[in-house]
């Protein structure tokens, strides 16, 4: 019974996409503040300075699987580091999202190709991607 219990708690922390609206892309560049490459899904937090003044930016991502098979490497993104996210917005305009891709300063980069270097690659398509189908 306890093994079930577990089981279903761990189902149950796993949250839909639906927040995200992949039919979309936004980008961003900033200072990485916090990053956490962890299971079910990254987090990413990016400061922002723009016209609209300094602010920390939230992201979430992949799985620690699905960011490894899409190029990221342990260590690759620490804070401090200058780094652009691509990623779907969230549906309510609240800025960040879900990172589709990010690529560091010196050019390493991860995640799924942007729609700008893979024009096929949107919508549902992209979605289930994200969510690892």
């Amino acid at each position: 019974a306890l093994a079930c219990a577990a089981a279903g708690a761990t189902a149950g922390a796993h949250h839909s996409a639906v927040q995200f609206d992949f039919s979309k892309s936004v980008s961003y560049t900033g200072v990485v503040k916090d990053f956490a490459a962890i299971n079910p899904h990254m987090r990413l937090a990016v400061e922002l300075k723009d016209a609209k003044g300094t602010r920390v930016v939230r992201f979430e991502g992949h799985s620690t699987n699905n960011m490894y098979r899409s190029g990221y490497r342990k260590g690759m993104v620490k804070a401090g580091d200058t780094l652009t996210v691509n990623a779907a917005p969230f549906r309510d305009g609240t800025e960040g999202g879900y990172v589709i891709s990010a690529q560091l300063a010196d050019g390493r980069f991860f995640g799924m190709r942007s729609r700008a270097q893979n024009a096929q690659q949107v919508g549902e398509e992209t979605r289930r991607q994200a969510e690892g189908r």
